[in-house]
């Protein structure tokens, strides 16, 4: 009968140990994201390089359009997936730590049955 506990807890370790790998990558991915912001308001439009209605259009979209997209992404966004990961994080060590007491309750029982019988 432990045995079952003993998987279904290994399987959630690893789960955890994914999890946690996983928040770190992205922790790192989202500091590279934010990096490179300045990267989609180039490059600058200038009288010597692009100028008119057409610029301006494309100005207004890369600002409006663009840009603030990907702050909405380096911010609120990334924010939701990170507070979910913490969730499901907290999640696991309760359950890790609910299966820890299941299988010493198990344990317990099964010496309480062995020193029963001894007697």
């Amino acid at each position: 009968m432990p045995g079952y506990y003993y998987a279904l807890l290994a399987k959630k370790k690893d789960d955890l140990q994914r999890l946690t790998s996983c928040q770190s990558s992205l922790q790192g991915k989202q500091s590279e994201f934010n990096a490179n912001e300045p990267k989609c308001l180039e490059p600058e439009l200038t009288a010597t390089t692009w100028q008119g209605t057409h610029a301006d259009k494309f100005d207004e979209i890369r600002e409006s359009g663009i840009h603030t997209s990907y702050v909405d992404i380096s911010g609120s966004q990334f924010s939701i997936v990170f507070s979910a990961i913490s969730t499901r994080i907290s999640e696991l060590h309760a359950e890790i730590a609910s299966i820890e007491q299941t299988i010493a309750n198990i344990l317990a029982e099964q010496e309480r049955q062995r020193q029963a019988k001894a007697n």
